[in-house]
């Protein structure tokens, strides 16, 4: 599921300052509309908003602990499809939102940006979207001017045209409201006010969430789980990874017997990996799916970090792709070192 906005336009724009209530305690609100009128800064607005969001894959939904009609940002998003042209009043009260959760001494001041955007795609279904974006970040720009002898120089800090800090995009669907995000500043844990205090976001139950989750407790298992209770070489190790991955990689339904039969093939440790999956669901609050779709970008993103490296010592790093049984681990007695014995045809 990816978004397409090649036709999009930005049809109204509104900008606010929220600053840190903890700190600076500044909160300032605009009265009117952005004008956007030239259309050389209509498009480069147009690609700042959007850009980050053309490539992802993982989608949101609102949520709330007693009641999900309670999501503020939900309940002004709504307000704003109903009547686009009550998004100045509504955007000053998602503004409002925001500097009452940021409370942190972290949390960076910045202005908040709050866009209509119409003739957004997504999964071939055209909808209006509301786009939410935090700019924190100031870089430094030489700004020359020619004068009649000569240039001036002069040092200015402004908005990286192509580097959103925060944002997230509201889809209005037929389904129901679905958002992706962008946060690329504050990823520290106690700093994730922008998706779980200001938004109250979770993921949604779809074939890419369901693949990744899986993958990762399956890697946890192997990683962590299984050397709590028995004997294993990291080559072992690597050949469970890699066959936990060709798995998703070589089927379109998961199976959940199907893959621990296949992939770990022996009673006991299906029984572990089962009790493991059980903890893992408790201490990450998830549930694991038994069955659902294999996602083909979720399974390519997981494989990133789905490494089966053996770190010897700082001196070799093994990367273990295919058949366990070319590479084997010895001790030798006479220089009192490990070993590792690689078998191969060719070297390339």
């Amino acid at each position: 599921m990816r978004a397409d906005f090649s036709n999009t336009q930005i049809q109204a724009l509104a900008t606010h300052f929220v600053g840190n209530k903890h700190t600076d305690n500044t909160f300032f609100y605009s009265e009117e509309l952005v004008r956007v009128q030239d259309e050389e800064l209509q498009e480069q607005l147009k690609q700042y908003f959007t850009a980050p969001f053309a490539e992802k894959e993982e989608y949101f939904e609102f949520y709330h602990e007693s009641d999900e009609a309670l999501n503020t940002v939900k309940h002004y998003a709504e307000k704003i499809f109903a009547d686009q042209e009550q998004l100045l009043e509504h955007s000053i009260s998602i503004a409002k939102h925001l500097f009452e959760i940021s409370d942190a001494p972290n949390i960076k001041s910045g202005e908040l940006h709050v866009a209509y955007l119409d003739k957004v795609y997504l999964n071939d279904e055209v909808m209006p979207a509301i786009g939410l974006y935090k700019t924190e970040e100031r870089d430094a720009f030489f700004q020359l001017s020619k004068q009649h002898t000569g240039y001036e120089i002069e040092l200015q800090k402004g908005i990286s045209a192509d580097k959103l800090d925060k944002g997230c995009i509201i889809f209005n669907t037929r389904k129901g409201m679905q958002l992706c995000i962008v946060d690329k500043t504050n990823k520290r844990s106690d700093a994730v006010y922008w998706r779980d205090k200001f938004l109250k976001i979770t993921a949604m139950a779809d074939e890419y969430h369901h693949t990744r989750e899986y993958l990762a407790a399956t890697k946890d298992f192997i990683v962590k789980g299984i050397p709590q209770e028995y004997e294993v070489s990291k080559a072992e190790q690597a050949d469970y990874l890699n066959r936990s991955l060709e798995f998703f990689r070589n089927n379109k339904q998961f199976d959940e017997q199907e893959f621990a039969n296949e992939v770990f093939q022996d009673k006991e440790l299906i029984s572990s990996f089962n009790g493991y999956k059980h903890q893992y669901e408790e201490n990450h609050d998830v549930s694991l799916n038994g069955g659902f779709d294999i996602s083909d970008s979720a399974v390519k993103r997981t494989a990133r970090v789905f490494k089966s490296v053996i770190k010897l010592d700082k001196n070799f790093h093994v990367y273990v792709h295919g058949d366990r049984d070319l590479i084997e681990k010895g001790y030798d007695e006479a220089v009192g070192k490990h070993y590792y014995k690689i078998y191969f045809d060719k070297e390339q």
